[in-house]
């Protein structure tokens, strides 16, 4: 008789609450998904354990913080304060 029951590494494989977002929308699918489930993109490279919007915040967070801090070195060096 054919044992048709998954395997042990099958379980381990589907158990994980591993996620990741699409590289095209940001929308939060499985790791093992093939196929983004929002905009249809293909899951194969690209991937990220990163929230997109997170992560574009935290990148403009540090242009504006950059930006303040020469700023605020330019009128010091030219003695505006």
């Amino acid at each position: 008789m054919l044992d048709e029951s998954p395997s042990e590494d099958d379980i381990e494989r589907f158990s994980s609450d591993e996620t990741v977002f699409c590289p095209t929308c940001g929308m939060e699918v499985w790791d093992d998904s093939e196929q983004c489930p929002s905009c249809g993109a293909w899951m194969r490279d690209g991937t990220s354990h990163c929230d997109p919007v997170a992560h574009e915040f935290r990148k403009k967070m540090i242009i504006l913080i950059t930006i303040v801090i020469l700023i605020g070195f330019f009128y010091g060096v030219l003695g505006l304060f």
